[in-house]
């Protein structure tokens, strides 16, 4: 609860105020919360998969300092900034919260209030856009509050038609931010809620592979519009000049040069695609000849942090294999928790890996505020 009111729908407005550390105070609080469980039940017993990713991170973090791939301060911003999600998920999952009945029916009443809420800035900005910049800072972020409210919405309910309807009707709440990758989100999600009863009705078939295709045309047109301005026109620009790249298909372009180049651990924590790495002006833009580009630049760096898959160029081909690894061993999980019978909370945990799927293209949500509480409704639906 406090997470969600102070950590996703009032976070931009604390930061407007002043504040920035909301996230990083509720992951903290996650993280003295599973020590005092693990020092409680004195069996010191930590997830085979929680040790492997903080080795994994602290490696990084010691090979960033070893090739000084930034400033100290931005390496050590960039780790707490990049492991924040998966110490939010771990914990979570470790805790193994439950929820009683009344818990459950007092965070619908709360989704429903806050989704009032997002609804009025939402239409408000329309008439101002002064009312979004001062609660949620930017549109898109309606769109990503709108899918946190409904997730967690559909996760405390029975899973009854009603609830359903109610989940589609507070995701649709996002289509007020104009945001392309929400529509095709909500496109997806909604099928996939009124489509499938169960999840083991998924088979290979000719009825849902028709279906399939038919989900995925449906998300390419609603989106088409933002995949034609970065990834094709974008891409190429007025003569197809590198310089004319817009920034986020740069980060995309130049990325692969140097997956190649600083192969195969990549550049290191802080150096590119990141806050920090924008905060901390890497090195490596100068190095690419991206600092002379719009958004990219050092007196203008307000675009570098604006999409997550090149950022994993920090990480090189080696860590690009342990993020898709990590996703891939949920998947798997997931579609286990199907045999078990666990069909709802299968269901949204395969809507929350869309959900990042889809982010990571154009945005960086999976280390910020939202994205942290999407990890944390994911331990929970992976907690069984």
């Amino acid at each position: 609860m406090f997470t969600l009111v102070f950590g996703v729908i009032f976070y931009d407005t604390i930061h407007y105020l002043g504040f920035d550390y909301v996230d990083e105070i509720c992951t903290l609080l996650l993280f003295v919360l599973f020590l005092y469980k693990v020092f409680k039940s004195k069996t010191w017993e930590f997830n085979r998969l929680f040790l492997i990713t903080i080795a994994v991170f602290i490696f990084y973090l010691v090979y960033s300092f070893c090739i000084n791939s930034n400033t100290n301060a931005a390496i050590l911003t960039d780790f707490l900034i990049q492991i924040k999600p998966y110490m939010a998920f771990f914990c979570v999952y470790a805790l193994k919260p439950e929820l009683s009945d009344n818990q459950k029916k007092i965070m619908r009443q709360t989704i429903i209030l806050c989704s009032i809420y997002v609804i009025f800035v939402g239409v408000g900005m329309h008439i101002s856009y002064d009312l979004v910049e001062y609660t949620f800072g930017h549109p898109s972020r309606i769109a990503t509050a709108s899918t946190v409210l409904a997730f967690l919405y559909i996760y405390c309910s029975d899973y009854r038609r009603d609830d359903k309807w109610i989940f589609i009707l507070l995701l649709a709440i996002g289509i007020l931010s104009g945001r392309s990758k929400h529509y095709g989100l909500f496109a997806a999600c909604t099928l996939m809620v009124l489509y499938f009863r169960n999840l083991n009705s998924i088979k290979f078939s000719v009825k849902n592979i028709c279906f399939s295709i038919i989900a995925i045309v449906i998300m390419i047109l609603v989106s088409y519009q933002k995949i034609y301005s970065y990834f094709i026109l974008g891409g190429f620009g007025q003569g197809r000049e590198v310089s004319d790249l817009y920034a986020r298909m740069a980060l995309y372009y130049f990325s692969i040069f140097i997956i190649a180049d600083y192969f195969p651990f990549g550049c290191g924590f802080g150096s590119y695609g990141t806050f920090a790495s924008a905060e901390y002006y890497s090195p490596i833009y100068a190095k690419y000849g991206m600092d002379g580009m719009h958004g990219l630049s050092k007196s203008f760096p307000d675009f570098i942090a604006d999409t997550y898959y090149p950022a994993l160029a920090q990480f090189g081909a080696a860590g690009i294999a342990l993020f898709f690894a990590f996703w891939t061993y949920l998947t798997i999980r997931t579609f286990k928790a199907y045999n078990a019978g666990m069909h709802k909370d299968a269901l949204i945990a395969l809507m929350v890996i869309l959900f990042f799927l889809i982010e990571c293209t154009s945005d960086s949500t999976i280390t910020h505020n939202r994205g942290m509480f999407m990890m944390m409704i994911l331990g929970l639906l992976m907690k069984k």
